[in-house]
């Protein structure tokens, strides 16, 4: 018998689309994927992709993925009753379940789901006997999935858009999850080789977090930046007395209200969590890292003292071109290191693309400052340790462009520097080459002790020959794509869009051949609103993590001493959907009905959410289907109006709604 496909393709695809992560199951409700947790996706498109593959599944969801605690009732002939013992168990605790999400299963058990910011693992703790509990490292078959003889997991309580925070009662018999990877002995520093470095980063690190904390308000996602800035802290065990880190953090949620709201065990088990996790994930010594760059290794005669001290290749023996092989038992496997997780990814080319006044260079400097100081990156996430940066620019001046932009940002000037040029054998200035000296960039880039980050700007400055070319693009890049692979740094290319191709595929739209973009692991995007300010940045395209999501930003400009005036990137909130559908809102429509179409769409918001706010997914539904508004144009009206979305829930759950509520008229 055969899986209802249709069925259970409609229930995974649903999920995807309210933002749950769903992944495909065996009919024997084994996971299908290996890192199923991982490769677990909320992409709809990838979503429907896979399941209308050949093979039948069944729409598999991660718990702890989904920030669920699931606890799984079951009713087995001969054994305890879970439902029966679960129900007890929350009467005795005084547990309402009235709103619970909760899913009757084929076997007539239950799954009950409640959302949590602490990662409980699949322990039982102190539950009874026919309860287990699924959280990080475990699963469960999704709402609406149907197995081969009929029988489905029906929805029969609560709803997904709305799971109830998990009671504390239950949390008190539950045990949060430890890490379970010991720390490899040479990350874990001794306490002799922490330096005061060391130790003045993390006290810097932790008044951030605390100043951040503190001057947050309900709604803003205090658990969630708790979290952060507890796993943070972690990463610095040795560094900082955790005691009186975790002791400040919670300082800072009693100042901000989390606490008085959610009550002190949510705060000190968040607090816990994340600090558990940051330590099963310790920094590298500051020490250990990159040294300030030395820029006189860098210029006059330094290249060519490098080029002398270059080793020449040994020649084969026969004289002929060999072709090497690697037996996959050679290869050690390894995790992507990520600069940024999951924006930019270390030994790899990353190309950051968009239209002229976009600002991407302004956006490729405040990276590089990050990087420079160990600062935190728009999502609240800091860079592990501070590294050295390398700019080659054929556009901008070093003097009176790079630099005031990189003292706009705060950037450190010791651990910054800009390819000047090179030194010829005959001891002439020439302009940097990317054909002729990488290698003797190699060596310049040793001798500072490495680097993070190289920014090309433009990338299209190393293509020799033409850029429409696949074949010159290729045999050009590959000297950077080897140079970030060898040198353990990532490379950011800096490019345009290709005129005439708003609408299409995000990655597609970058200018020249597309093997710029088929070289990149990574392809980030920039576009601005048109007689507006606000800009976008998001991911077209991915190798190593998802492709989805992004930030808005403006661009400020301020005055530094001396009248030198430099812009900076102030980023906005975090974004949400495929790069092009981010695109598409912010390039709106046609000049020609472009007013006529956003004026309805404020017409239609203001008479809608007149009486209340209203999901997203329902709004964006009505608004097509009844009356013709684009998704993108309802955002720009909902912009217009100063609506801002709101997340009601874990899963999903955004709402819309009017910044003040217009009372309704009588009789109406």
């Amino acid at each position: 018998m055969r899986l209802n496909e249709s069925a259970n393709r409609g229930a995974a695809i649903a999920l995807a689309i309210r933002g749950v992560r769903v992944f495909p199951c065996n009919p024997d409700k084994t996971p299908k994927v290996a890192a199923w947790e991982e490769k677990a996706t909320s992409n709809s498109l990838m979503t429907e992709a896979t399941w209308q593959s050949d093979a039948p599944s069944l729409p598999g969801l991660p718990a702890g993925g989904n920030g669920f605690v699931v606890f799984d009732a079951d009713r087995k002939f001969g054994g305890p009753d879970g439902v029966e013992a679960f129900h007890s168990l929350c009467a005795t605790h005084c547990v309402d379940l009235a709103t619970a999400f909760v899913v009757e299963t084929p076997s007539t058990g239950r799954h009950f789901y409640f959302r949590s910011e602490i990662a409980y693992g699949n322990s039982r703790g102190s539950l009874p006997d026919g309860i287990d509990v699924r959280g990080v490292g475990g699963y469960v078959i999704a709402p609406g999935a149907t197995l081969p003889d009929g029988r489905s997991y029906r929805v029969i309580g609560g709803s997904l858009d709305a799971v109830p925070a998990l009671p504390d009662a239950l949390a008190g018999l539950l045990r949060p999850k430890r890490p379970t990877v010991t720390p490899e002995p040479h990350l874990e520093p001794a306490a002799d080789a922490v330096t005061d470095r060391e130790r003045a980063f993390a006290n810097a690190a932790l008044a951030d977090e605390v100043a951040k904390l503190s001057a947050m308000r309900e709604g803003s996602g205090r658990n969630h930046a708790l979290n952060v800035a507890s796993h943070s802290m972690g990463t610095m065990a040795g560094w900082i007395d955790l005691n009186v880190a975790a002791s400040a953090l919670y300082e800072a949620s009693v100042a901000n209200g989390y606490v008085a709201k959610d009550g002190a065990s949510a705060a000190k088990g968040t607090i816990e969590s994340g600090i558990n996790a940051g330590m099963n994930k310790p920094r590298h010594l500051i020490s250990e890292s990159a040294p300030d760059i030395d820029i006189s290794a860098m210029v006059v005669n330094g290249i060519a003292a490098f080029k002398r001290k270059h080793s020449k290749p040994i020649p084969a023996a026969n004289g002929k071109r060999t072709v090497t092989l690697l037996q996959g038992s050679q290869i050690a496997e390894e995790a992507v290191t990520w600069i940024w997780d999951g924006y930019l990814p270390s030994g790899k080319l990353t190309l950051l693309a968009g239209a002229g006044g976009t600002g991407k260079s302004t956006i490729a400097f405040n990276i590089a400052a990050t990087i420079t100081n160990g600062g935190l990156w728009p999502d609240g996430s800091r860079c592990n340790a501070p590294g050295n940066v390398l700019i080659w620019s054929s556009e901008d001046d070093p003097a009176d462009t790079i630099k005031p932009r990189l003292m706009a940002v705060g950037a450190n000037e010791n651990r910054y520097g800009v390819i000047s040029g090179t030194i010829d054998e005959q001891g002439l200035r020439c302009p940097f080459d990317a054909a002729l000296d990488m290698d003797s960039l190699r060596e310049a880039v040793s001798s500072i002790g490495g680097i993070s980050l190289l920014i090309i700007d433009p990338i299209i400055t190393a293509v020799t020959g033409d850029m429409h070319k696949a074949n010159d693009v290729r045999r050009s890049l590959q000297s950077i794509v080897d140079f970030a692979a060898e040198m353990h740094c990532a490379v950011l290319g800096i490019t345009h869009f290709a005129k005439g191709t708003a609408g299409k595929n995000s990655a597609e739209r970058v200018i020249g051949s597309q093997a710029f973009s088929a070289l990149a692991r990574m392809v980030l995007v920039a576009a601005k609103e048109e007689d507006s300010q606000r800009r976008v940045f998001t991911r077209a395209k991915s190798n190593n993590s998802v492709d989805t999501g992004g930030f808005s930003y403006t661009i400020e400009a301020l005055t530094l001493h001396r009248d030198i005036v430099a812009t900076r990137v102030v980023w906005g909130e975090p974004l949400e959907g495929s790069s092009r559908s981010i695109l598409s809102e912010i390039e709106g429509e046609t000049a020609e009905d472009g007013s006529s179409k956003l004026a309805a769409a404020k017409a239609y918001l203001l008479d809608v959410l007149r009486t209340g706010p209203i999901p997203s997914k329902e709004l964006f539904e009505h608004a097509r289907e009844s009356h013709d508004i684009k998704i993108d144009t309802l955002r720009r009206a909902g912009r217009a109006l100063s609506i801002e979305p709101r997340k009601v829930a874990v899963a999903g759950g955004w709402v819309w709604e009017l910044p003040i509520r217009i009372p309704q008229r009588v009789g109406s």
